[in-house]
């Protein structure tokens, strides 16, 4: 393993253990006012009543009913948000029996190439060595690993561009019918070399609107439930060759266990994704009781832990509750035990 990657690992692995700062974040300007649709209920967002992103979604995940709209409907670049859709085929292709959760799948040098390398989100995998694919969906999903990415598609389809057809099918299943879809990772066609889709230019970049990840996100957990129990792991082991093997910790930082897990509420999915141009994005799905929500933050500026931030501040809007987050709790219990008389 590369020295790059070695220190990326550990601050991924970092981040879900030294958190600054409370859910408060800075708001969009006064001028920039957006139809927002909240409850049911069209209004002009005031400050202070914005999410900071460009975009802004939440759904019921079960009426699918609009409940947090804002700039929900302009395509924009998800990156590896993406991924919940190559899962969805997935899911839908082991449940058809063309694939199996054990089949296990040779990698390519085109595949391995994306994998080892270190400028993108990746596990590595050898060339020549086989996975499971269900070791290739949890690393897809858990640590956004590209390669796991490109291997899935290839073996479920042969080819990105058929890959493609299957991505554009599944999500017109669930209501999308004019997202920009080039491939299975979030990555530009360039970056995918030898798999890039040819006569495409490389800039070329997948792009949905928030409402288009919600729908494909509700899709999946309706269709698939079972999909969250790759989700919502905080870690899982996978063995990179006969003789490496990584404990991958996930990088969706509402998940329990992690300072910014909202108390009382059950996280369990599903994805991050980050480009240059895609900013931070995550789709999320957070339980409240019984009620399960599909929240989506699209290009959500500041650090890493902004957009898991600016969920929680949309979710407090729709449900009308405080959430207080696993960190701010902590901090209240040792305040009160500071407090105590010695």
């Amino acid at each position: 393993m590369t020295l790059r990657r070695k220190v990326f690992q550990l601050l991924v692995a970092l981040s879900a253990t030294f958190l600054v700062g409370t859910v408060s974040c800075p708001v969009i300007a006064a001028s920039k006012r957006d139809s927002n649709v909240v409850a049911g209920k069209t209004t002009h967002a005031q400050v202070g009543q914005h999410v900071d992103a460009k975009a802004a979604v939440t759904i019921d995940a079960k009426t699918g009913r609009v409940l947090y709209n804002q700039n929900g409907r302009q395509k924009m670049p998800i990156a590896s948000v993406v991924k919940i859709l190559t899962l969805a085929v997935i899911e839908q292709d082991i449940a058809s029996g063309h694939l199996s959760w054990n089949q296990r799948v040779k990698i390519s040098k085109p595949v391995a190439k994306i994998a080892n390398d270190w400028h993108y989100s990746n596990v590595e995998l050898d060339a020549g060595h086989r996975y499971t694919i269900r070791e290739l969906a949890e690393s897809m999903m858990i640590v956004s690993a590209d390669g796991s990415a490109a291997a899935l598609a290839l073996a479920d389809a042969g080819s990105t561009a058929n890959f493609n057809r299957k991505m554009q099918a599944v999500a017109r299943k669930a209501g999308v019918k004019d997202a920009k879809i080039y491939n299975m990772i979030g990555l530009d066609n360039g970056a995918l070399g030898k798999l890039k889709l040819k006569g495409v230019r490389n800039s070329a970049e997948n792009q949905f609107s928030a409402l288009d990840v919600a729908k494909i996100s509700r899709y999946l957990v309706r269709h698939y439930p079972q999909s969250l129990t790759i989700t919502k792991g905080n870690h899982v082991n996978f063995r990179a060759n006969d003789h490496q093997q990584y404990d991958l910790v996930n990088i969706n930082m509402m998940l329990s266990g992690n300072p910014l897990a909202p108390v009382g509420w059950e996280v369990d999915g599903l994805k991050t994704g980050t480009t240059d141009k895609a900013g931070n994005c995550f789709a999320g799905t957070e339980k409240d009781g019984k009620r399960r929500y599909i929240t989506v933050v699209l290009n959500v500026p500041g650090n890493y832990n902004a957009q898991f931030m600016e969920t929680i501040k949309m979710l407090q809007d729709v449900s009308g509750k405080k959430i207080t987050t696993q960190q701010e709790a902590n901090q209240q219990t040792a305040n009160n035990n500071d407090s105590q008389p010695q």
